[in-house]
This record gives C-alpha cells, sequence and structure tokens, in this order.
C-alpha cells in the first residue's frame, strides 16, 4: 500500500526511548501553545483549527486571526479560502446542505457565503454553484462567467493555463467543452470525457469509448469507467492518441500510464520512457518515479525507464528535496538519489523532508522529533504529534495542546574551522565553523579574498526589501571588519532567515546565525559562483581553487 499523508494531527502518547541515536539539539519553544480540537498543516501561511465544531484560522505565529465561526472550512488557495456556514456533518456523506462563499486572510467575505458549491480559486476565478447550475465567480465575488453548466456535487473544476473544462447536459451523458475566461468555447471538443481538475503542463488527458456509472453515499457523483485515455495540448490538438487503459496527469515532462493492469511512463511525444511492466506506480518527483515489482517490492526508475535503486522498499514514496524515505521490512530510513543510505533503517517512521528536516518516531506508539539528511536527531522527540516545516515554521502537539515552532529557535553547536584553508595556493585564516560537517564563512569575508580574480562579486544591502545582494563579476567593495578574526570556542548556531538574491534572483542558501553574524555554506557559495571547492582529508585541507569550475 502506498504512503499517504494527512492534514489532522493525531494524538500520539506513549513512552519513547532513545537508545543509539545522536541527539544535537533540544526542545525549541513552543509560541502560543494552546488547546484546539483539531489543527490542520499550514497552506499559504494559514492553518485551520477547530473548537466546538466551529472553524478559524491561526497564522504562522500562533496567533488566531480569523475566529471560530465557520462549520466547514477549506485551506487557503491563491488568498483565498473556502468557508460554509448553516451545513451539518453526515455519517455516510460528510458536510453536507451548507452555503459556500470565500474569505481573505483579514477574515473579509469576499465572495458571499451563499452557494451550493464552491471550488478553490485557481487563476483569479473559481467555481460556483447556484440553483444546481455551475459559474465563475472573480476575487471580488463579481459573477464573471454565469451558472449555466452542468456539475456533480463531488466534482472540482478549475483554470489552468486560462482554460477550464465543463460540461453541460444530463448528468448520466453530460457533455464536455473547454472553455476561456470569457466563458467561450475555446476550440471544438470531440472526445466523450476530459479530466475537470483541467490541463497538468499544458496537456489534458481526454478519453473515448467509455461509460458512465452514478452513485454516491448522499449526492449522486457521476464516473467514467473504460475508454481509452490520451492527451491534448492547449489548442485541442491530439499530442497522445487515445490507446490507454488510463492515464494521469504529466509532471515534470512525464505522464503515468496503464494497460491490461500493469503500469508505467510515457513522455509529452507520446513515447514509452518507463515499459509498462509494473503493478504499480508513483507520479514523477524530481527525477524518478517509484515502482512496484511482481514480488510487491518497491524501487525506483529513472525517466528513462533504468532501474537506478533496486527493488526492495515495502511502500511507495516519492523523493523531496534530493531523498526519499521508505521502509524496508518494516523499518523506516532514508536514501539519496544515488541509492546510498543517508538514515538507517531502525526507525519506526519518517516523514518527507521539508526544509531540509524530517519528522521521525523512533519505536512505535513513540513521540515525534525531528531528524536531518545525515541522521541526526535535531529537535528531541517529545511531541504527541507534528507537521512538517513550512517557510521556517511546524505545528506541534505537547501535553494535549497545539503551538508552533521555528526553525530561527533550533540551536546547534557550532565549531571553529579546524581544517587550513588555501585559496588559489595561498593559505588564508578565515572566520569560519563547522556545522553538522560543513564549513560556513561569512559572505564578506569570502568576497573580500576573491576579489580580482575571475570568480568576484560584490556584495551590498537593500534596506527596502530587507535582502543581500550578491553581483557575480563586479569587484568587491570594503565595508570595513573583512577577515576578522573570530572567537575559538565553539558558539550557539541558529538557522538564518537571511534573504539572498544573485543577480536579482532569489537564490537558497543555507546560512546559520553565529555571534550576530551570518555564515554562509561554502559549498553553497562555491556552486554558486562556480569555482572549486576540493577537501583533503589526508591534509585536513579546503582548497578553494578559482581557476576550476565546481563540482559535487
Amino acid at each position: 500500500m502506498k504512503k499517504r499523508f494527512f492534514c489532522t494531527l493525531l494524538a500520539i502518547i506513549l513512552v519513547l526511548s532513545l537508545n543509539g541515536i545522536t541527539i544535537l539539539a533540544s526542545e525549541p519553544e513552543i509560541k502560543n501553545h494552546t488547546y484546539y480540537d483539531e489543527v490542520y498543516t499550514f497552506s499559504e501561511g494559514m492553518s485551520k483549527v477547530v473548537i466546538n465544531d466551529k472553524y478559524g484560522f491561526m497564522d504562522q505565529t500562533g496567533k488566531v486571526v480569523i475566529d471560530f465561526k465557520y462549520d466547514y472550512a477549506e485551506d487557503f488557495c491563491e488568498g483565498f479560502a473556502a468557508v460554509s456556514t448553516d451545513g451539518f456533518w453526515d455519517p455516510d456523506g460528510g458536510y453536507v446542505e451548507g452555503k459556500w462563499g470565500f474569505i481573505d486572510k483579514t477574515g473579509k467575505v469576499v465572495v458571499p457565503i451563499i452557494y451550493e458549491k464552491v471550488c478553490n480559486f485557481s487563476e483569479d476565478l473559481a467555481a460556483v454553484v447556484e440553483d444546481g447550475k455551475l459559474g465563475f465567480v472573480d476575487t471580488t465575488g463579481k459573477v464573471v462567467i454565469p451558472p449555466t453548466y452542468d456539475c456533480g456535487m463531488y466534482e472540482e473544476l478549475y483554470f489552468k493555463d486560462g482554460l477550464a473544462v465543463v460540461t453541460t447536459g444530463d448528468i448520466e451523458t453530460p457533455s464536455f467543452l473547454v472553455i476561456n475566461k470569457t466563458g467561450e468555447s475555446a476550440f471544438d471538443f470531440k472526445y466523450d470525457y476530459a479530466r475537470l481538475s483541467g490541463y497538468s503542463e499544458e496537456m489534458l488527458a481526454v478519453a473515448v469509448g467509455g461509460d458512465w456509472g452514478i452513485g454516491g453515499p448522499y449526492y449522486w457523483g457521476r464516473s467514467y469507467n473504460g475508454g481509452k485515455y490520451g492527451f491534448i495540448d492547449t489548442n485541442g490538438k491530439e499530442v497522445v492518441a487515445p490507446i490507454y487503459d488510463y492515464v494521469d496527469d504529466f509532471h515534470e515532462g512525464i505522464a503515468v500510464v496503464c494497460n491490461d493492469g500493469k503500469w508505467g511512463a510515457i513522455d509529452k511525444a507520446g513515447n514509452v520512457v518507463v515499459p509498462i511492466i509494473y503493478t504499480d506506480i508513483s507520479r514523477a518527483s524530481e527525477g524518478f518515479l517509484c515502482v512496484c515489482n511482481d514480488d510487491d517490492k518497491w524501487g525506483y526508475v529513472d525517466y528513462a525507464g533504468k532501474v537506478v535503486i533496486d527493488f526492495k522498499f515495502d511502500l511507495c514514496n516519492i523523493f523531496s528535496e534530493g531523498y526519499v524515505t521508505n521502509s524496508v521490512d518494516g523499518e523506516w530510513g532514508s536514501i539519496d538519489t544515488t541509492g546510498k543510505t543517508v538514515i538507517p533503517f531502525k526507525y519506526n517512521n519518517l516523514w518527507n523532508f521539508s526544509e531540509g528536516l524530517v519528522r521521525v518516531r523512533t519505536v512505535e506508539g513513540g513521540k515525534w522529533g525531528y531528524m536531518d539528511n545525515r541522521g541526526n536527531i535535531i529537535i528531541d522527540p517529545i511531541y504527541q504529534a507534528a507537521t512538517d516545516f513550512s517557510d521556517g515554521v511546524a505545528i506541534v502537539r505537547k501535553d494535549d495542546k497545539f503551538g508552533v515552532i521555528f526553525k530561527t529557535s533550533i540551536p546547534y553547536t557550532a565549531k571553529p574551522t579546524a581544517s587550513t584553508v588555501l585559496v588559489n595556493g595561498s593559505p588564508v585564516a578565515f572566520d569560519a565553523y563547522s556545522v553538522n560537517d560543513n564549513n560556513y564563512f561569512k559572505l564578506r569575508d569570502l568576497a573580500y579574498i576573491l576579489n580580482g580574480t575571475g570568480k568576484q562579486f560584490e556584495v551590498t544591502w537593500d534596506n527596502d526589501t530587507k535582502a543581500i545582494n550578491l553581483i557575480p563579476g563586479k569587484s568587491y567593495t570594503v565595508s570595513g571588519g573583512e577577515m576578522e578574526t573570530g572567537s575559538k570556542n565553539n558558539a550557539t548556531a541558529y538557522p538564518s532567515t537571511a534573504t539572498v538574491y544573485i543577480n536579482g534572483e532569489k537564490v537558497d542558501l543555507t546560512a546559520y546565525t553565529i555571534n550576530g553574524y551570518n555564515y554562509f555554506k561554502l559549498r553553497d557559495i562555491g556552486k554558486a559562483f562556480d569555482f572549486g571547492i576540493i577537501w583533503d582529508g589526508t591534509a585536513n585541507t579546503i582548497r578553494i581553487d578559482t581557476s576550476i569550475s565546481y563540482t559535487e
């Protein structure tokens, strides 16, 4: 069975054993530690919270900013959240009979709560249902496309690439139409079915020759069964003929397909790039697909279909930030894109990597903490439940109350770099630190030393955007204080929130704040400005060489 992800945090209140685990840090301070019945993961900086069956929202400080007055709510999407009142919970059908509208992040109602159904905003338009007919409104609540189309209560409709798929006619024999943002037909549609959720990477799944089925526990829903699937582009041109029993949407230029109960993948030209021989398959992610063989074991193939990580895993999980977590014989660990084990397979459960950390539970029924990609426990496993980090913030549950923790409050040990540093063959005494076995330098120190070489760069501060600007090829302007010798003692390092741009483009550089200064990962800087960094373990020497390019 594939590993599934959940939103609602589950309470887990049992004892943890820490035998054999490296602990690098303890518990960050929990902000706004408060009781809620339910809390959901952050979406666009907002989290749904529930008390006494009423929904509100808290921001990333843990403060409730939209009060508990809705009977149900969806996550924020494109700056707006669908909310509902006057509904009730049916044991079989879920939340039903409510009226729907939208609020913004201030809690202001921007689309009146009068509709039978709404779909999230996409490209500044949202589908709404009134008197059983579907139309579209804009972010002010203005009806842009009148409600004239048919819609099942469980169907989600969105604009993608300026187009949306809608239906007309009887629910049991619908006709499909692709419209633009004025509600006009975009082109002549000749297929029996199209994916109502719309285009993915400018390709739309279509099908012919199938039958319609009707059913559902509360509202009738329709399902398209059988038929053959292919793809058209945004001009209606058939790109992949309808020859497959099923197709998934495109991700990273690859779409999963099925024929005769076997799965593989095609590219946008319709070429089979992963043989259709597997019993199951994941969507494409970071250059890989997770595939299942006849022995019910999972492995990983690249987009050329080559098996790059052998079949030994219990579950299907996808790569995130260059790593994938999975289980082998019931024990969880993690590998990188080469198949190298980076976290030993000995833990009860791991989730996906997010912002460099992964949630971990070491024993069955134990509590949750966070681990880095070297297998070090960064935040002690002390939480009944926890979410991934989002924009440097995670939601945790402790003592039956929820609150937020910040990455910037996680303390790390920074050790003065003991290695000799050579720049183009000459020794240079940098004020540098090692954190988690990686070396961190001040930007201005590196710019000062590299000035006049082919890899020189300027460092400026933009007070308006509160960001550091780096300009490759421009000579460095000395500001004073460069190359000052720092303390030779260990220090406490906290993840930095510094924003950095290179030639106006925002970049993701790993950095820590140590003794009030920002120190950046040397390899990140070498990669960004394409100069060589060579580690000589025998001589305990770091070589910075501006005459060669960066290599991993």
